[in-house]
């Protein structure tokens, strides 16, 4: 007899598939957010309005003896109570409604981030099974060839007249006749003369 059983596996074979996200729930989730905003003050100033009457109407009650305010500024403090009630209700309620604001934009930011998410993954999705799937290779259209075009011959040259200031090269013709003397160039330039001394 064992003295301990056998832990439970922690993975199962098969895990329950996850619903699919629905983003309208989040979406009536945010409206349902930004009405009671609106109602939490409204009802706020309401409730505060209330109770601003009830602590203005003190002097015309017998509690008047509480408050040193004679009963004829009964109707004035009441006026008084109410409008200092709905300020400190709208105030309140404006607080609690802002939280609620921002909750309901936090959850449409969530959608939006959930779509914009969702489209990028298909998107890639689709890159990635385009780059996968094995494209044909199409043989190549033949292209025309065109006849090369015959050559043309360039215009012949004049002939060049040889120098007579260029000294003749012997030719390396075996058995051939000493080359004949060529005259020296006259000078370029006259000769300069020393300066003088004197």
């Amino acid at each position: 007899m064992p003295l301990k059983h056998p832990a439970p596996r922690a993975d199962y074979a098969e895990v329950e598939h996850t619903k699919a996200f629905d983003p309208s729930i989040m979406e009536q989730f945010a409206e349902q957010l930004l009405r009671k905003a609106d109602s939490v003050r409204v009802g706020s100033a309401v409730v505060g309005g209330v109770l601003g009457v009830i602590f203005g109407a003190v002097p015309l009650t017998p509690l008047a003896s509480v408050w040193p305010i004679p009963a004829v500024f009964g109707f004035a403090t009441i006026l008084l109570g109410l409008l200092a009630g709905v300020l400190v209700g709208y105030v309140v309620g404006e607080g609690r409604a802002f939280r609620l604001r921002v909750q309901a934009q936090t959850a449409l930011f969530q959608v939006d981030i959930e779509k914009r998410l969702e489209s990028a993954l298909t998107v890639q999705a689709r890159l990635i099974a385009a780059a996968l799937t094995p494209v044909p290779a199409a043989a190549p259209a033949p292209v025309p060839v065109a006849p090369a075009p015959a050559p043309v011959a360039p215009p012949p040259l004049p002939p060049v007249a040889p120098d007579p200031t260029l000294r003749s090269v012997p030719a390396l013709v075996p058995n051939a006749a000493p080359p004949a003397a060529v005259p020296e160039a006259p000078p370029v330039s006259a000769p300069i003369a020393p300066p003088a001394t004197g």
